[in-house]
């Protein structure tokens, strides 16, 4: 037999994990393991790094090389994570 109590938790939904990556070199906190490359982006605006959403970001490999990441494309997201952003290219 199982209390009220215990019924209850089972029946919660699971709360996000937040996640901190860097982005720059500083830390960002994702409120979540599934983040787009905007939501990225905007997370590290609202959190005071100098960036916009028009920057290019690109996220780091484990061959030390950076993959480039659209802002609608899904990222699964792990602590420590570096990702990087830089303005557009200007090809004028």
């Amino acid at each position: 037999m199982t209390s009220s109590n215990e019924v209850a938790a089972d029946a919660a939904p699971p709360r996000p994990h937040t996640v901190t990556v860097t982005v720059n070199g500083r830390p960002v906190v994702l409120p979540d393991h599934e983040a787009t490359g905007l939501e990225i982006k905007r997370a590290a605006i609202a959190q005071g790094l100098p960036i916009d959403e028009g920057f290019q970001l690109s996220v780091r490999q484990g061959n030390g090389r950076y993959q480039v990441v659209d802002d609608n494309e899904p990222v699964h997201v792990h602590t420590h994570q570096e990702f990087l952003a830089v303005p557009p290219d200007d090809n004028s």
